[in-house]
């Protein structure tokens, strides 16, 4: 895989990481702020960001380990 093709998943999962947490928090950022409109789905939303958490910590922590395996000499 090229070097910007593998910074580019890099950073999409870097900025996937706030996103599944506003996901996974909305259920109480809408309980608790006056006149936002409620998620139609609190349960799925919460699904969806911890599945999109757990997935970009897996890519960066493998990502991590193979770049680091790729640059120690043995």
């Amino acid at each position: 895989m090229s070097s910007l093709k593998r910074s580019l998943h890099r950073s999409v999962a870097v900025l996937l990481l706030p996103l599944s947490l506003l996901l996974i928090q909305i259920e109480v950022i809408t309980r608790n702020l006056s006149g936002v409109v409620e998620s139609p789905v609190p349960a799925l939303s919460r699904a969806v960001g911890i599945a999109l958490f757990t997935g970009a910590v897996l890519y960066l922590v493998v990502s991590g380990l193979r770049q680091l395996a790729a640059d120690t000499p043995f």
